[in-house]
Formats: C-alpha cells, sequence, structure tokens
C-alpha cells in the first residue's frame, strides 16, 4: 500500500469573498392571497425573469438587456412607479 504524501508547505489562504446564496424570499411580498413581485421583469425574455438592481441602472444577466436611470440610484424609480 501507497504511503500518504507529506505537504513539504502549508496550504494557501484563498483570498476574495465567499460567495452567499439567493436570498429569492426577498424579491416577493405577499398581501393576503396575493403575491406582489419587488423586482420588474424583463422585457424581451417575459415575465419568468427578473432585472438585477445596480447603483445606476437595471440588468437582465439573461440577455443583456439593460434599463439606465437617470438619477443616481435606480429604487427611488421603482419606489415612483
Amino acid at each position: 500500500m501507497a504511503e500518504k504524501k507529506v505537504r513539504s508547505r502549508e496550504k494557501k489562504q484563498r483570498t476574495g469573498r465567499k460567495h452567499s446564496s439567493l436570498k429569492v424570499w426577498e424579491y416577493y411580498e405577499v398581501d393576503g392571497n396575493t403575491v406582489k413581485r419587488k423586482r420588474s421583469h424583463c422585457p424581451r425574455c417575459g415575465p419568468g425573469t427578473m432585472l438585477s438592481v445596480h447603483g445606476n441602472r437595471k440588468y437582465c444577466g439573461r440577455c443583456g438587456y439593460t434599463e439606465f436611470s437617470k438619477s443616481g440610484s435606480t429604487e427611488e424609480k421603482s419606489e415612483n412607479q
């Protein structure tokens, strides 16, 4: 039986951040028996694909559709609608 390898140096430390899982429950709001979507859907892909919200734009990761906002924040724009 082969002997176990002995490491000559320590393992490297990982740098960067760990990716967190997607929190889908934050994208919906329940009012009684109805469910409301907090984020808008992509006009190209349809209602199954939501747009991600960044600092000055909304972006579809599936087709690449982008909506730019004239103000600095897209959160202000979505609240006014």
